[in-house]
């Protein structure tokens, strides 16, 4: 059920944060109204004085269709001329080019419409090389690439992949949860759990230098597993979490942070202990990944490795939705069938991984295995099936036809609706 409280009739009730600054009330009032949409679909009524809370047994759930916040959609086959294996999450578009991490592979660019155009540095313990690479980074305007190695330490790359220096962290924090560019600096936050990081994050430069810092006052502890954060962006911010921490802060372009809301406590939270499992620590709440676009705000997580969700909150009539996921497979790189309902084209359900704009367009990105996109088409069910984009699903269906089911992965961009 969703809770809302009035000051007054059909006005929503803001309170004013002891944070507040006159002088600064344009940059904190994009925080508040953040927080405000929160409450407004993710907590229960809460005293004056505290934040608002997400609570994943809140959420109410409703129907929800591709169609209902999208109007387009595309399909970018990477191109089988360079065999790819494992594709990680961490997809990033820019003006002219799709970056993707791949497993044994490393950072590899392709063109718009997907061929091959290079890779970025590559595995290795020489110069210029990297034994890690799942977290990358792009400044686009900058020109530089960021790719996060092992011990704390960032290379930097130009935008022709030549290897130019590394940023090396672990002066300032025991372990780096998440980082990513902003304002063509590059903003990291620490685990809080482990050494007492000396920061909760920094901001830097191309060149290491700190442009800003936040100390970390939280006490030291120890836990049986890392908690691990994220972060992400709007035009106007960067936000950061760390599950051992109860509040997500946003930083913005006068280098401040402002907590923006909260995780509500309870058993589902991760506790500060050393005395939990693997298998212990799965029945947890974790938070996997936040998107969040002009209409949409969306919330990856899990409360155990049966109940894995997100969460979405459609800003303009308020509704909430509740997806639940299908694990296809088990180890640590769990990959999921399940996901929004494509109406569109009537093909594979849709599951963001991640938001870019592009000409004052709005598109949210999806990876799917070939195999999902033939086994879908040659059902008798899609054949029959009326679909909102007639000619989009003709071109799914010549896909299929084309897609052998060990190819190289599929990239499904969904263009949001103005």
């Amino acid at each position: 059920m969703m809770y809302l409280f009035f000051n007054r009739p059909n006005e929503v009730g803001i309170r004013i944060p002891p944070y507040f600054n006159p002088r600064k009330s344009h940059i904190v009032v994009k925080a508040m109204t953040f927080s405000l949409l929160i409450m407004m679909v993710f907590s229960c009524v809460q005293p004056e004085n505290s934040l608002f809370k997400f609570d994943p047994t809140l959420i109410e759930e409703n129907n929800i269709k591709l169609s209902d916040f999208a109007d387009d959609l595309f399909y970018i086959h990477f191109a089988d001329s360079f065999p790819l294996g494992l594709v990680y999450d961490n997809v990033k578009f820019t003006k002219e080019s799709i970056f993707i991490s791949v497993k044994d592979i490393g950072i590899i660019e392709y063109t718009r419409d997907g061929n091959f155009r290079k890779n970025i540095g590559k595995i290795g313990r020489g110069p210029g090389e990297y034994t890690f690479y799942v977290y990358f980074a792009i400044d686009d305007e900058g020109g530089f690439i960021y790719v996060l190695d092992r011990k704390n330490i960032i290379k930097v790359y130009s935008k022709s992949g030549r290897f130019l220096r590394n940023i090396d962290l672990e002066k300032y924090g025991s372990a780096i949860d998440a980082f990513d560019t902003y304002n063509s600096n590059v903003f990291v936050s620490f685990s809080i759990e482990g050494d007492n990081p000396k920061y909760k994050w920094i901001i830097i430069d191309s060149l290491g230098n700190i442009v800003r810092k936040k100390v970390n006052k939280i006490p030291a502890f120890s836990s049986s597993i890392g908690g691990f954060g994220g972060v992400y962006k709007t035009n106007d911010a960067i936000f950061y979490w760390n599950l051992f921490s109860d509040t997500i802060f946003s930083v913005h372009d006068d280098f401040n942070e402002y907590p923006a809301f909260i995780m509500s406590p309870g058993e589902h939270r991760l506790p500060k202990s050393k005395n939990y499992s693997m298998d212990q620590y799965f029945k947890f709440m974790k938070i996997e990944r936040i998107l969040e676009t002009k209409r949409l705000l969306y919330i990856k997580f899990f409360f155990s490795i049966e109940k894995n969700c997100f969460a979405v909150l459609d800003k303009e009539t308020n509704k909430t939705f509740l997806i639940y996921l299908q694990p296809e497979n088990e180890g640590p790189l769990i990959s999921y069938t399940g996901g929004i309902p494509n109406d569109l084209d009537n093909g594979v359900a849709f599951i963001p991984k991640n938001y870019f704009v592009q000409d004052g367009e709005e598109f949210l990105i999806g990876i799917i295995n070939p195999s999902l996109i033939k086994t879908i088409v040659a059902n008798n069910e899609f054949r029959n099936s009326f679909s909102k984009l007639p000619e989009k699903k003709k071109t799914l269906e010549k896909l299929a036809n084309n897609l052998n089911e060990t190819d190289n992965p599929v990239l499904m961009i969904v263009k949001l609706k103005k």
